[in-house]
């Protein structure tokens, strides 16, 4: 999966007090005139863990949280929206094609405002473009998800997706259950049973109660597969030059002095 730049969260829930539109990266790139009209227009939005995000021709401009994409509906993810992005372009593009189910992974903030309010003041032909680039670099990205199903062990894929969906949400909490993680990853749930009891065992993350607490994120990214972005395992690290860097790239908005 293709790395994004991701806001920062400094809070212990996941929350930056205050976090709206005018700090999200993408937002700070549009032309003043046209992050009027999307701010003018924008609603600030919770979205509840497990509910699932209407397709009715906004863009999403993720603050805080992970959306996964379903397709047809279904309980498999094949890719995460992670704080930092947006999600609605090739909708706003073509509304009439079929398109995965967005779904919040984790309690999301994000603010939802009208596709053309942002495309009226940019342009068809700069839509087109983005939304090719985003199909070229969509397609590579499940082609990579579909390889690393097929290929390797669920334990190696359970711990890549808990250090995507820890970094995708900057830390903020887990409320998965077990039996989420064996929908998204298309396994039975006693798979994921064994293959979170290893993790464990290995002090590297806590399972309980529907929720997941990450006790070793660098112990976590050895144990993954490494696809997507992740540090891969050391049967198969590169040589140092071509090593990713240990974290993703974050980006927070800059602090406002206080008075004297």
């Amino acid at each position: 999966m293709t790395a994004v730049i991701s806001l920062v969260d400094t809070t212990e829930n996941g929350r930056r007090p205050g976090l709206d539109l005018g700090d999200h990266p993408v937002f700070q790139a549009l032309p003043p005139q046209v992050q009027s009209r999307a701010q003018s227009q924008g609603v600030l939005m919770h979205i509840a863990a497990g509910q699932t995000l209407a397709e009715d021709g906004h863009l999403t401009f993720v603050l805080s949280g992970v959306l996964g994409l379903f397709p047809n509906g279904g309980r498999i993810c094949v890719a995460a929206v992670v704080a930092g992005s947006v999600h609605g372009w090739d909708q706003a593009l073509h509304p009439e094609c079929n398109r995965p189910e967005a779904r919040a992974l984790t309690d999301t903030l994000a603010c939802r405002t009208p596709a053309a309010s942002v495309i009226d003041g940019l342009g068809r032909d700069w839509l087109n473009r983005l939304v090719a680039l985003q199909s070229s670099l969509r397609l590579m990205a499940l082609a990579e998800e579909a390889a690393c199903n097929g290929s390797h062990c669920v334990q190696e894929r359970l711990a890549k997706w808990l250090v995507r969906l820890h970094c995708g949400a900057n830390g903020a909490p887990l409320g998965l259950t077990q039996a989420d993680f064996g929908a998204m990853l298309g396994v039975q749930r006693t798979s994921i049973n064994a293959a979170a009891g290893r993790l464990q065992e290995k002090g590297l993350v806590k399972f309980g109660r529907g929720k997941v607490q990450i006790l070793d994120l660098p112990g976590l990214r050895s144990a993954s597969c490494g696809c997507g972005g992740g540090t891969p395992l050391p049967s198969t690290r590169p040589s140092p030059t071509a090593m990713r860097p240990a974290e993703p790239s974050s980006w927070a908005p800059p602090v406002e002095p206080t008075a004297a």
